[in-house]
């Protein structure tokens, strides 16, 4: 969908460019859970939000009675403002909070305002967010508002992971927010190991594709159920209808589908979750692993062989394929004895994934590589960053060899001792 994104000017701006309705007046029941749905669409996805929007009210009926589901609406249509409004029981659009201004949703500034904004006007116990736009992984310029990739882009301007960290941990440090309970990202290319190493302090659960998710996104009539679950039963019934709906889509006849002319039947979106607990000791574990790779993690300028390994984005802008498998990487470094301890630890910090070989992507060249996958591999739908020469890696406007290095994850790998600066 919502290719690469994924944002977000202070307390007194807000203040004074917002009003409240007069019925907000009213203190607030203290719910059990509220889920904030950030709908940052002030981009080329403008003219969809409101089809989820629909599909959120036909769900609306098994929201629990001491739940709520709160959206932040940003959309590019005429001279409408960003406002805030909660999906209730009675399938009923209530808005709850209108902003007299325009601003960037991915100011991270904003994104905090926005975030405390709905917590002052549902408060509860435990709250989950699920991120609505574009996004592009690990994919960063510089750690600030960037021009290019990440989450959320607003007119040009993107909110760098690295940055919601930040601003989540600033609401949670301000007790405006706990941890979250979960993070599910309705985006493109988020299930990357980076992603949720940054987050690990701000949420229990990270959820969504690591690759290109389709146009319409997840089908919320079948998820808005789910994102009042606990434990395994949220993050399974989060990717198993996300999943089956596009298995089942897919599978249609071509002659009712109205869809890319290469989706081909029998695949769909590939899912997965991070468990944040257990992300640090997978940080360790895969650190330590990499000094036992088979023959030496090779010493640069050479990289590992990831010929045949899925990948999740191919970069037209620079010609580079990005975002491999971490599973099947790990699976090729390493001996077999070395790849089932890893797997181990993998397996508590990723409980569950659902895997596609095949799915939507914009790109004719991406859906080339899927073609080549190697089947024989284990794949864990979450991916991992590896430095490597060639555009895009080594040079150019993002550089990923150089800008990698923001996330705590790689500074975790060290790849310096394997002689990448």
């Amino acid at each position: 969908m919502k290719q690469i994104l994924f944002i977000f000017v202070c307390c007194a701006v807000l203040l004074t460019g917002c009003k409240k309705e007069e019925n907000n007046e009213t203190p607030k029941t203290v719910a059990q859970r509220t889920v904030m749905v950030y709908m940052s669409g002030d981009n080329n996805l403008s003219k969809v939000v409101m089809d989820d929007i629909k599909e959120m009210l036909q769900g609306a009926s098994s929201i629990p009675h001491n739940c709520n589901l709160v959206a932040f609406i940003d959309r590019n249509i005429g001279s409408e403002k960003p406002y805030i409004a909660q999906i209730t029981k009675e399938a009923k659009l209530d808005t709850l909070y209108k902003y007299t201004s325009d601003f960037y949703a991915s100011d991270p500034e904003q994104f905090s305002d926005v975030l405390k904004q709905i917590a002052t006007l549902c408060p509860a116990k435990e709250y989950g967010l699920v991120l609505w736009g574009h996004a592009s992984g690990w994919i960063v310029e510089s750690d600030t508002i960037a021009q290019r990739r990440a989450y959320g882009v607003d007119t040009s301007k993107w909110m760098n992971i690295t940055q919601m960290a930040r601003a989540l941990k600033g609401l949670k440090d301000q007790n405006v927010l706990p941890k979250l309970s979960f993070i599910f990202a309705d985006c493109c290319n988020m299930m990357c190991v980076e992603n949720g190493y940054e987050l690990r302090e701000v949420t229990d659960y990270l959820m969504g594709s690591p690759a290109e998710i389709p146009g319409r996104g997840a089908p919320y009539q079948a998820i808005v159920p789910q994102l009042f679950k606990s434990g395994s039963d949220l993050y399974k019934g989060i990717i198993d209808n996300y999943y089956d709906y596009y298995a089942d889509y897919n599978n249609l006849d071509y002659s009712e589908k109205y869809t890319w002319p290469y989706m081909k039947d029998g695949y769909s979106v590939p899912l997965s979750v991070i468990d944040t607990k257990y992300i640090g000791d997978l940080a360790d574990r895969t650190h330590d692993m990499l000094e036992r790779a088979t023959g030496g993690y090779p010493q640069y300028p050479e990289s590992p062989d990831l010929t045949a390994i899925a990948y999740y984005l191919y970069n037209t802008s620079n010609n580079s394929d990005v975002m491999y498998d971490m599973k099947a990487i790990m699976e090729r470094l390493l001996s077999a004895d070395d790849f089932k301890l890893w797997n181990t630890t993998y397996q508590q910090a990723v409980p569950y994934c659902r895997i596609s070989l095949m799915w939507m992507s914009q790109f004719w060249q991406q859906q080339q590589a899927f073609s080549t996958f190697n089947p024989d591999l284990q794949y864990g739908c979450v991916s991992m960053f590896i430095p490597r020469q060639g555009s895009g890696y080594s040079y150019g406007n993002m550089a990923y060899n150089k800008t990698s290095i923001n996330f705590g994850w790689n500074q975790v790998m060290d790849w310096k001792r394997f002689g990448w600066e």
